[in-house]
């Protein structure tokens, strides 16, 4: 049998016919940041351009001029998340992509990454790859259909993630079509091969608060970790969140309109969920309101592409962000957006087979994700120095930093408590 040939490299970035919002400039940032490990810039130039709410709202250091990212920062990127219980060293969360959507090369990269650099990476559902297992900084997903998932591995890691809903498709459970599952995913789900891995949208033991009640406890008293509950951002996000908090779980995931997932239906993607910079202030103002705010953590994502998406969201009321395509892209990624196919041409969402031509080098993998979580903390520990805040904590909630332009109407203004320029 020939040895497949493993790949350590970037493909070219192709020109694309339609708008993109991971488009060349962010692509070619997030690699500089993968190949380097340093900061690059503090803004980005081109956010003008852009259609999403969160590029038309900038921090008021911005317009006093300079883009320096020389020097070494005096904030601290450091945080605290589930009531304390969980100590990072930057705010980021890798987040959830499971084995089988991803080819298993990556999946070891972004825990093994998260280890290295003392940040998390979530596993998503459907079980761990046995070399993920052996991190320690992970999460693991409690999800609507349990796949791969039982007692040893709900003990294994920092904390567990109940799993309601994603941005790219709320109200929908999961999806893992046939092709993808081949013998290891058969093996690690529980299923025949070729066979659609499908999680129903509800979870038929959670039908009410008090049930997710139950789960979150239950949860608890099995493994003694911290559980956190995943949800897409839609109008009733704010009460969604209250209810999360007093039920007993140690933080709220909220995945906004424009994540990513490879088997989405484009009328649900495209027209379903709020942009997370709308869903974060609305959930941070009333956790506050109701005294639930201090120690509940707030984690947010959704298109978060770079530290300045990062500060402004934390700004706007998060405690960390969650990256999951911009992880993606500093290990090859250039959005094909083929990914439920299984022949993804960088490797990242290949379907497992037998006898593979090229496997992704997972060193190489790796290594780009630790840099790009190195140089997106720089940039953001420069960004806070800019601001004036010596650290996350004093960052998060300050939307009197931030600005917006003329674009943004009154009614959005309002809910995200930040004022025109």
């Amino acid at each position: 049998m020939a040895q497949p040939r493993v790949v350590e490299g970037y493909l070219p970035i192709p020109s694309k016919a339609g708008p993109e919002f991971w488009d060349r400039e962010r692509i070619e940032h997030i690699r500089s940041l993968a190949t380097s490990g340093r900061a690059r810039r503090l803004w980005d130039p081109n956010k003008g351009r852009s259609l999403r709410i969160l590029d038309h709202i900038l921090f008021k250091a911005e317009l006093e001029g300079g883009d320096g990212a020389e020097g070494e920062p005096g904030a601290s990127s450091e945080t605290q998340i589930a009531y304390g219980r969980i100590s990072l060293s930057s705010p980021l969360y890798l987040g959830d992509m499971s084995y089988g959507a991803l080819s298993g090369v990556p999946n070891i990269a972004l825990a093994r990454a998260a280890d290295e650099t003392g940040t998390i990476a979530g596993t998503g559902e459907g079980g761990l790859h046995p070399e993920v297992a052996k991190c320690r900084r992970i999460t693991v997903q409690w999800a609507s259909a349990r796949f791969g998932v039982d007692l040893k591995v709900l003990r294994t890691g920092l904390g567990i993630v109940i799993k309601i809903g994603q941005g790219a498709k709320p109200g929908i459970g999961g999806h893992l079509p046939g092709v993808k599952v081949t013998e290891p995913i058969s093996r690690t789900r529980r299923i025949p091969v070729g066979t659609d891995a499908i999680s129903p949208a509800p979870h038929h033991d959670i039908y009410s608060i008090e049930d997710l009640e139950q789960r979150i406890w239950a949860l608890k008293e099995a493994t003694g970790k911290p559980v956190f509950v995943k949800v897409a951002a839609t109008n009733y996000i704010r009460y969604i969140a209250s209810g999360v908090a007093r039920m007993g779980a140690d933080g709220i995931i909220i995945d906004g309109h424009g994540a990513g997932t490879g088997a989405a239906p484009q009328v649900v993607r495209d027209n379903i969920g709020l942009p997370i910079e709308i869903a974060t202030p609305a959930v941070d103002e009333t956790l506050r309101r109701e005294g639930l705010r201090d120690g509940f953590s707030v984690i947010v994502g959704g298109r978060v592409s770079s530290a300045e998406d990062t500060a402004k969201l934390i700004a706007l009321g998060a405690d960390a962000v969650s990256i999951g395509t911009a992880a993606l892209i500093a290990m090859g990624c250039i959005m094909v957006h083929k990914c439920h196919l299984g022949f993804c041409p960088a490797l990242i969402t290949n379907k497992i087979t037998s006898n593979p031509s090229k496997v992704l080098s997972v060193e190489w993998a790796t290594k780009t994700v630790v840099n790009l979580l190195r140089g997106w903390s720089h940039e953001l520990r420069l960004i806070m120095d800019r601001v004036g805040v010596k650290s996350i904590k004093e960052l998060r909630g300050r939307r009197d930093l931030l600005v917006a332009d003329d674009s943004i109407n009154q009614e959005v203004l309002e809910v995200m408590g930040v004022k025109r320029w």
